[in-house]
């Protein structure tokens, strides 16, 4: 099994509502992320999907990497402006798809609307943590 791994509300350990920090390279700095994920993940394929935009790509993949030795095999960030599940869509269609059977990939996703696509194209997913606090388990 292949993970599609969403970044933020999910591997970034930070509330929905959380105020974001201006600018927005500080905010990277302050990030932390689930070690229990990461450690869940770590020896799997994970592929890092996320609506983030592309500029902030290798700020965002050191980060993770300096605060828990740990990167995903392939990291897709946004490269247009749209809703972030449209943005993820894009990203699956354009770079995972081609390389990877939907029957072999399940997503890791806080966005509905985001499972809602994956169920599209026949691609599991759940979230990290459900509606009663429980986590995820592989």
């Amino acid at each position: 099994m292949k993970y599609l791994l969403d970044l933020n509300q999910t591997l970034v350990d930070r509330e929905k509502d959380a105020p974001r920090i201006r600018p927005f390279e500080l905010q990277i700095e302050c990030e932390t992320y689930r070690q229990w994920l990461v450690e869940l993940l770590r020896n799997e394929y994970v592929i890092l999907m996320t609506a983030r935009p592309h500029k902030y790509k290798w700020a965002t993949l050191e980060r993770i990497e300096a605060l828990t030795n740990w990167q995903p095999q392939e990291a897709y960030f946004g490269e247009i402006r749209s809703y972030p599940h449209v943005k993820k869509e894009q990203l699956l269609r354009r770079y995972v798809l081609p390389k990877h059977s939907p029957s072999e990939l399940f997503g890791i996703e806080s966005n509905p609307k985001t499972r809602a696509v994956y169920a599209r194209y026949g691609i599991a997913s759940a979230h990290a943590i459900d509606e009663n606090g429980n986590r995820i388990t592989l």
